[in-house]
């Protein structure tokens, strides 16, 4: 459907092919003289992307096309031309830029609305997106029926089709003298016309040839309609973004051609449109009657040779505030406050509508007036006015409250002579943990300060005493709980959801365990701890205690015996259930690498030492390299310490710390298998993991020496070899500092006594590393001059002292 829409288009590019093989007036294009053959791939792609824009049918593209005289052949062409192009894309020998501009003739392609720059506009004047809204295009139908009051003239299209006893159709176009040529009848003159007596015109001359159509009991009948309607030329002048001539169809209205030229600009009026037909002025058009009222005659269709004249706007005004709709309104003659509340949709919910402010421009300077309600219908509003309306005050006429230990607390309606034992029964009574000795009104004076009133709760219920209440009163009636200290009880230690609880009257020790979810596999029942806060009376005295502590024995079934069973909780009690001493949670350490059964295991004891899970591992593989194993036990950081580390990095950017989470601990595997039980063969502890290489054939050099490498350890080699292997010390070289890490995590230094050095040994797999020494910029030579100077002024000065001296 969207690419049959492009016929409606190639009027343009029919134009621009014409104007641009002919360079003529683009009045005088002659559409029907173009070839779609002519037309190159570009230019079709071209209407593809412009009348993707539009929504036009295919009905539409082709009436109006057959109204500038196109054929049908033509028209066939360029759909064969469109789908041609869908399959392949198009030629690039056709293809031009996407931005070329191409000539648009001022007739039926107006009907393209252009682009329009609106950027200088107030986008707050009211009915300028009527006319510039994508949503809103106002494209005259030209598939629906001409009303009966539509004028007939010269390219309109009569459609006559004779049924019954006698067959013909007739398809007559209007000639420019106004006439139809029917067939045996001769010309009928039918231009200038209303379509309802153009068409009794019609069938009256009919009846000359069919004279059965006038018959009593006629046996011949005829239909008379217009088919495609002719196409005519309206101008639009005055205050409107694009002036000029544009060519629609005849079914077009006033609305069109205003939407097709943009509307009215920044300085157009939008409530005094006129339209002139020969001369005379035919119709006034006031926008907003269609906008706020929805009155759709005032469109009124066009005729050929309609100018359709935008004046400038006569009042506008702003509008502000609570109304429903804010902008920039335009008011014409002698229309008042009410009017413009009327264009701006009334006030909101929340509008103050007993007054106006007005803003008022005079000759001279600014006025402001205040505008009653009373006076909306009187006051007549003048261009550059401005008005507001504001809200209404927070805060309520009769509105009471009262809150606290009632049923229903909230807000009330205060009626005449309201008292509070009325609105304590309004909220349906107190309840029953009602704190009575006391009650209190808080009530707004009249200088907006707060003075407190208070009552006897208990004396009001009795009808003792009783207080009128004013509006935004604020009772309130405490509970008992809420004059004192939320009462609770905590738990810690070998429970499921250990923490605070609520206390409850006559709570035991079981029941505190029961609502903390029982006891976790670890807790020692026979070990439970109560710690007690002194009494009121035990605080008031300065002492050295500050708590009471009771012990207890409770079963699993949370059941307890004699006088432990009769211990009755007091709030604030915080009770500790101790851990079990003998319970231990699992232990699991990994053995990876040359054992023979690598994997998980389970520590079976707190002394369970490296030999043992060797053995459990199934001993050493053939390939193992003991000497190279490696233990690394998980390290875990606390919190304390982590908040430590921040602040000194807070304090210190430069400060880095490496949380690897676990460490290096250095074994010797191969002692230890030849030892067991020895100090060297370690306890083991959760998480350990313990990693057996296979036996390495190299040695790593890194650090101070020319060519760092890993070269092939050769046994009986020292230090100094492997250096040497690298290309031999750097000039920054340490050497004195040289070490060498082994393969399981344990390093040595070199050792110097004297002028004599002593370098670690080195095994297959170690890193032998050669610290260097910092670097450092040299200095300068200024820096150099500088200490020149001061050497010589202190020479110089030395030689004086000596000299005074020797004198």
């Amino acid at each position: 459907m969207r690419l049959r829409c492009l016929l409606f288009f190639l009027l343009i590019t029919f134009s621009a092919v014409t104007i641009q093989a002919q360079s003529i007036n683009p009045n005088s294009v002659d559409v029907k003289s173009v070839n779609v053959d002519d037309l190159s791939d570009a230019q079709v792609m071209r209407m593809i992307q412009e009348m993707e824009k539009r929504g036009l049918s295919e009905q539409q593209a082709i009436a109006l096309a057959q109204a500038r005289g196109m054929s049908q052949d033509q028209i066939a062409k360029l759909q064969q031309r469109i789908n041609e192009i869908k399959l392949t894309g198009g030629t690039a020998a056709h293809q031009i830029g996407v931005g070329t501009t191409m000539p648009v003739e001022s007739g039926m392609t107006e009907s393209v609305k252009r682009e329009v720059d609106s950027s200088s506009v107030d986008q707050r004047i009211f009915g300028f997106s009527f006319f510039n809204n994508e949503n809103l295009t106002f494209e005259p139908n030209i598939n629906l029926p001409v009303p009966p009051s539509y004028v007939l003239g010269s390219g309109d299209e009569i459609l006559i089709d004779v049924w019954g006893v006698s067959q013909q159709s007739y398809n007559l176009l209007i000639d420019k003298n106004g006439s139809i040529n029917i067939p045996n009848v001769g010309p009928v003159q039918v231009g200038g016309l209303f379509q309802e007596a153009a068409q009794k015109r019609i069938f009256s001359k009919l009846t000359s040839i069919y004279s059965d159509l006038k018959s009593a009991n006629p046996r011949t009948f005829a239909s008379i309609n217009v088919g495609t309607v002719k196409s005519i030329k309206v101008n639009v002048i005055g205050e409107v973004f694009l002036p000029g001539t544009y060519t629609l169809p005849g079914t077009a209205t006033a609305f069109n051609a205003l939407y097709l030229s943009g509307g009215p600009n920044k300085d157009g009026s939008f409530r005094n449109i006129q339209v002139i037909r020969n001369g005379e002025l035919q119709a006034t058009l006031d926008v907003y009657e269609f906008l706020i009222k929805g009155k759709s005659e005032i469109n009124v269709h066009l005729s050929d040779g309609d100018v359709i004249l935008v004046p400038t706007y006569e009042k506008r005004v702003k509008v502000g505030g609570e109304f429903k709709r804010n902008g920039i309104f335009e008011a014409k003659g002698e229309e008042k406050i009410s009017d413009l509340v009327e264009y701006a949709g009334g006030f909101t919910e929340d509008a103050y509508t007993h007054r106006i402010e007005l803003y008022r421009t005079t000759s001279r300077q600014r006025a402001f007036k205040d505008v009653l309600a009373e006076n909306y219908e009187k006051i007549i509003v003048q261009s550059g006015d401005s008005v507001f309306a504001g809200t209404v005050l927070e805060r309520y006429e009769n509105k009471v409250s009262i809150e606290g230990a009632v049923y229903r607390p909230g807000n009330y309606e205060l009626t005449e002579g309201l008292t509070l034992k009325q609105l304590i029964d309004k909220a349906d009574g107190i309840r029953e943990d009602v704190f009575l000795n006391r009650g209190l009104v808080t009530r707004l004076m009249d200088d907006l300060t707060l003075q407190n009133i208070t009552f006897n709760v208990g004396e009001v219920l009795r009808g003792e005493k009783d207080i009128e209440l004013k509006r935004e009163d604020m009772v309130t009636i405490s509970s008992i709980d809420d004059l004192r200290e939320i009462r609770t009880v905590q738990i810690y230690g070998e429970v499921q959801y250990p923490g605070e609880f609520d206390y409850n009257e006559d709570m035991t020790l079981s029941d505190l365990v029961f609502k903390s979810g029982g006891f976790k596999e670890s807790a020692s029942e026979a070990f439970i701890e109560i710690s007690r806060r002194l009494s009121y009376d035990e605080a008031q005295k300065a002492g050295d205690k500050i708590a009471h502590v009771y012990q207890f024995t409770i079963s699993r079934d949370l059941k307890m015996n004699g006088e432990d069973a009769k211990f009755i909780l007091s709030p604030y009690d915080q009770v500790f259930v101790r851990q079990s001493p003998g319970y231990e949670k699992k232990s699991v350490v990994n053995v990876f690498g040359e054992v023979n059964y690598a994997g998980q295991f389970s520590l079976t004891s707190k002394k369970e030492r490296v030999s043992t899970i060797i053995q459990r591992a199934g001993g050493l593989s053939p390939n193992a390299y003991a000497k190279g194993a490696m233990l690394t036990r998980k390290v875990e950081v606390s919190q304390k310490v982590k908040r430590l580390r921040e602040q000194l990095i807070a304090s210190d950017t430069s400060l880095v710390f490496d949380d690897l989470g676990f460490d290096v601990v250095s074994i010797d595997l191969e002692k230890i298998l030849k030892n067991p039980g020895e100090k060297e063969d370690i306890f083991l502890q959760d998480g350990d993991e313990l990693v057996i290489p296979r036996e390495l054939q190299t040695v790593k050099v890194t650090g101070g020496v020319l060519n760092p490498l890993s070269t092939s350890y050769i046994d009986g080699k020292g230090l100094k070899h492997y250096v040497q292997s690298g290309g031999g010390f750097s000039l920054r070289a340490k050497k004195g500092k040289s070490y060498v890490i082994y393969p399981n995590g344990a390093a040595a230094s070199t050792k110097s006594f004297l002028f004599f050095r002593s370098y670690p040994k080195v095994m297959p797999g170690s890193e032998v590393v050669v610290p260097e020494k910092p670097h450092k910029e040299p200095l300068p030579a200024t820096a150099w001059i500088a200490m020149a100077s001061a050497l010589a002024s202190l020479s110089l000065t030395i030689v004086t002292i000596a000299d005074k001296m020797g004198n």
